[in-house]
């Protein structure tokens, strides 16, 4: 493997792998890279350009931005879903159509797609092995008993392709998620294409789903890939260890003929196995006539954080590329809201600190700076399972769009609002959703603490829906309030104070403050095997000068062990004492 420094440059007809550990200068390095292309390449033409994936909408609007106006007809950044369903679902989905039961007329973009009641009960009744569901898992027993619903709504959410030994396709839910429900998964997931295609035939297709229809549309029809490689002679993809199976073998394929394939990421920022992301398909990535880099230098940290990331990292040392002393790291115990007020007491209001947190409803929690423990996260899972399901889009969305309103992210808060209004015009589409946005953020302190049904009353002056009958979802309505719904949110894009380490991912923050559930990662790291590890070392190092950690407990031996290894300010927030 070469080593390069962020300010090398390579050859531009050559495939290429650049290792990369964080804050080493990826994007620095890539926009180089792509600007040399650009003047040296006698392969792009006026009709030709440079393919750029990556991994956020936010990623993409930094790489734009660097590269500037003058590179963006010559030039296309977009995340790989974006790529893919723009060059290849939408203009041949009707190729695979009849095949697959989808009304492609009705698709309008890919979204996050819940589990819907009807549907559930529809593909179960329609199974093929129906006769196999026995007590206690008949039919009625898996759609009205609790338990039993929430288990199977929550697989079905977590369902995801993957390939079989002969690289076919196929549907699999994820074992965790199915426990309780393991007698009679495999009965189920024999069929699990049928479910789909219940979406399908309405226009709904999720993000794993354009992966899926561009994996059939190009291995059923060659043509399309011969398509890709005319118009795209340069195929460069960041963050490449979090591209799942699918992708990969998209990219094997691209790298078949003429297109010059590139990808840079680091395995370990490896953090998306939710989605089928594998640190092994980035760490088994070759492609004929391939060049392997490693960037060591990390430009963005401190040197104190940057020794914390040497200390638990054993394949990357990084050196000091600023050389710059700072803060020591501080570890708190206690509650993260006791740590965040702690900080700004230490350092002043005025400080900004970026939290990072695990998951949703924690970092939806540091938003309203309430304590994180004892959330129920499964609301927004159980609205969706009773609710139908016009009235719990329309009411998820007003949602979602209110809390980037609250903080200040307009153009997310419009563009969600508007989804609400299809079917009116773009410009009554942004008048409606300013109006409505508006008028919830006056009345926010009013139903904020309130049962959900005020806030229904509120958006339905404004958003037709269906009223309630008496039974379990007008009582749900009745007993749960818009705060308690909230937290269970989960945002596509996050650019607020208090977000979660994936939505964090190719940013940086001056102030850091992260919080955790387990110290495992200090104490006995493993990063090459635990993606937990992986996920909180992610979070470190997008500090820039300052970092702070929080943690709930900690046992005396922990703290020995940390002390020994680590040079921390501990402070004990239910003690209010440092640790010396």
């Amino acid at each position: 493997m070469i080593v390069i420094s962020s300010g090398d440059t390579i050859d531009i007809e050559q495939h290429f792998k650049v290792t990369a550990g964080p804050g080493a200068g990826k994007t620095h390095w890539l926009i180089n890279h792509i600007k040399n292309v650009l003047e040296n390449s006698i392969r792009l033409e006026k009709t030709r350009k440079i393919a750029c994936i990556t991994y956020t909408n936010v990623a993409v609007e930094t790489i734009l931005n660097r590269l500037g106006s003058q590179s963006i007809n010559q030039v296309e950044v977009s995340t790989i879903h974006s790529f893919l369903y723009n060059h290849v679902v939408k203009p041949y989905i009707t190729h695979i159509a009849e095949a697959f039961n989808i009304e492609f007329k009705k698709i309008k973009g890919h979204d996050i797609i819940e589990p819907k009641y009807k549907n559930v009960q529809v593909w179960l009744e329609n199974h093929s092995k129906a006769e196999e569901l026995k007590p206690p898992y008949t039919i009625k027993q898996l759609l009205k008993l609790p338990d039993n619903k929430d288990a199977l709504f929550n697989w079905l959410s977590r369902i995801k392709y993957s390939f079989n030994t002969d690289l076919k396709l196929y549907l699999k839910g994820e074992e965790g998620d199915a426990r309780q429900l393991r007698k009679i998964v495999r009965i189920l997931e024999t069929d699990l294409l049928s479910y789909k295609k219940l979406y399908w035939q309405n226009g709904e297709i999720d993000h794993d789903d354009v992966l899926y229809f561009s994996y059939e549309l190009i291995t059923r029809h060659p043509f399309i890939l011969k398509v890709l490689r005319a118009k795209f002679p340069y195929f460069f993809i960041d963050e490449f260890q979090d591209t799942n199976p699918i992708q990969a073998r998209i990219v094997s394929l691209l790298a078949e003929e003429e297109t010059i394939v590139g990808v840079i990421g680091d395995p370990a920022q490896s953090i998306y196995s939710f989605q089928g992301a594998s640190i092994e398909d980035y760490l088994k990535f070759k492609t004929d006539n391939l060049n392997e880099y490693t960037i060591t230098e990390n430009r963005r940290s401190s040197n104190q954080i940057i020794d914390l990331l040497n200390t638990i990292r054993m394949d990357i040392i990084q050196t000091k590329y600023r050389n710059v002393d700072h803060d020591i790291p501080t570890l708190f115990i206690g509650k993260s809201v006791d740590a965040y007020h702690k900080i700004q007491e230490i350092y002043g209001k005025d400080i900004f600190i970026q939290t990072l947190a695990r998951d949703n409803p924690t970092s939806n929690a540091m938003k309203l700076e309430i304590d994180n423990s004892n959330l129920n996260t499964k609301l927004l899972v159980e609205l969706a399972s009773i609710d139908n399901t016009q009235r719990y889009n329309i009411i998820k969305t007003s949602m979602v769009a209110l809390e980037f309103a609250k903080h200040s992210d307009y153009k997310n808060a419009i563009k969600i609002m508007s989804t609400n209004f299809s079917c009116y015009s773009e410009k009554e589409q942004f008048n409606k959703s300013v109006s409505i946005l508006q008028k919830l953020i006056k009345k926010q302190d009013v139903f904020f603490e309130e049962p959900l049904m005020l806030f229904y009353q509120f958006v339905k002056d404004d958003i037709d829906m269906s009223g309630f009958r008496k039974g379990a979802i007008q009582d749900f309505y009745n007993t749960y309030s818009y705060k308690e719904l909230a937290l269970c949110l989960s945002y596509t894009e996050d650019i607020s104070q208090h977000r979660t380490i994936h939505k964090s991912k190719g940013d940086e923050f001056q102030n850091v403050l992260l919080i955790t559930d387990s110290l495992e990662f200090l104490i006995n790291p493993n990063l090459a095997q635990d993606e937990e590890q992986r996920i909180y070392y992610v979070g470190i190092s997008r500090a820039i000068n300052r970092l702070f950690i929080v943690t709930p407990k900690l046992s005396k031996a922990n703290r020995e062990i940390i002390k020994s290894k680590f040079n921390f300010k501990m402070i004990d927030l239910k003690k209010e004492l440092q640790i010396i």
